[in-house]
């Protein structure tokens, strides 16, 4: 079998990076991988974690343009909400923008801590213990 060029190279791992964008599971990428440029497994795999470098930048991208996006209409929301003195709606746009880029402090969250088990097995024989006749 021939060797496969640069330029066809790139483009079958352009179609895997497509393929990985619309959402198709690992398994099918390999299977249409090997089917589509009969290749082998390998090769496949291959050409799928090359294409997962492409899909990667190209959602993060696509991240970039829906935050800049977001950020604007929340600008638009506050500057609108300003002009009318509506200081709740400035207020929470300014917050949910906060938010948005990241610049908030993280939500406080609720440690549960889980008992190891010689602590779990300690407490069960204190639970589990005869009362002391009195």
């Amino acid at each position: 079998m021939p060797a496969t060029s640069n330029a066809e190279l790139e483009q079958r791992v352009s179609a895997v990076a497509d393929w990985i964008l619309e959402g198709r599971r690992y398994s099918e990428l390999v299977g249409s991988c090997c089917a589509e440029f009969k290749v082998c497994r390998n090769t496949a795999l291959n050409y799928i974690d090359r294409a997962n470098v492409i899909a990667r930048e190209t959602r993060m991208k696509q991240k970039e343009v829906m935050i800049a996006r977001a950020a604007d209409k929340l600008e638009k929301i506050h500057d609108k909400a300003y002009a009318r003195e509506d200081c709740s709606a400035a207020t929470g746009a300014v917050r949910e923008l906060v938010k948005l880029l990241g610049l908030a402090e993280p939500d406080k969250q609720e440690v549960k801590h889980d008992a190891t088990d010689p602590i779990k097995a300690l407490l069960g024989e204190i639970v589990n213990a005869p009362d002391k006749a009195q």
